[in-house]
């Protein structure tokens, strides 16, 4: 299977935005991207990656996902949370999610959220912990909140089945 992002409306649709009290103002806006890791050679001759934006993703393809929160408001937003399904036809690399000043949690369904290592499922051997690929949502809380026109960013990595 090929992904294609040439559709930025399915790029913004991979993020979900839950605040008390920010949603109700439209105060959060949320901007979603898609990028690969890109090796090159730098000014001094030495070998860097950098994340470039992805237009096709194949099978096995390393996509890094990044949703970008800013605060359109004249006041502080409280109670900031960013809830982002991981995307169909892809699999969770396990501890890639990152948030500075949130608290990650996870989720099997979309509505209860835990630590991933409290996650578990329920098979004909018995109750064992959740593997990644069985993980579909992601949650970053802030326990801050964002000042006028402050942006933070949260990111996780996926790859294509």
């Amino acid at each position: 299977m090929t992904i294609a992002f040439r559709n930025r409306g399915f790029v913004a649709a991979m993020a979900a935005f839950v605040s008390l009290g920010a949603a109700a103002e439209n105060c959060i806006e949320l901007t979603t991207t898609a990028e690969a890791e890109q090796t090159y050679t730098n000014e001094q001759g030495q070998q860097a990656t950098r994340l470039v934006p992805v237009v096709k993703a194949l099978p096995g393809d390393e996509v890094v996902w990044t949703v970008t929160a800013k605060n359109l408001c004249s006041k502080p937003a409280e109670h900031v949370v960013i809830a982002n399904p991981v995307p169909e036809h892809m699999t969770l690399v396990a501890n890639t999610a990152m948030g500075i000043g949130t608290q990650i949690t996870y989720s099997l369904d979309g509505k209860d959220f835990q630590a991933a290592n409290a996650l578990s499922v329920s098979d004909a051997a018995g109750t064992r912990s959740a593997r990644p690929e069985e993980i579909r949502h992601i949650r970053w809380s802030y326990g801050t909140a964002f000042t006028p026109g402050a942006t933070a960013f949260v990111r996780y990595r996926a790859i294509v089945d």
